[in-house]
């Protein structure tokens, strides 16, 4: 998080419009577009282990689900919902 919150200054001390950090949960991230106007995404882990055992362990049903429904799976919902927020 060090390195993304000094990017971040650095990028907007040279003019840069930058987005964030965005919590993913398990990462944070940040946005802005390059002089081509392709936007990049400059992300850092934040996640915990017990986050990383509890997505590994629904990683095949999760592509399952989608290659199924095309929808966002559900076994992650906890990324979401703000219940392991705590926890990282």
């Amino acid at each position: 998080m060090e390195t993304l919150l000094a990017t971040k200054a650095k990028l907007e001390a040279a003019g840069i419009d930058v987005l964030g950090p965005t919590d993913h949960t398990i990462f944070k991230s940040i946005y802005f577009f390059d002089p081509n106007g392709h936007r990049i995404e400059l992300a850092a882990d934040t996640g915990t282990p017990q986050m990383y055992e509890k997505l590994d362990a629904v990683k095949r049903e999760m592509l399952d689900e989608w290659s199924r429904t095309k929808r966002a799976p559900k076994h992650a919902a906890w990324m979401h919902d703000g219940s392991m927020a705590a926890k990282a």
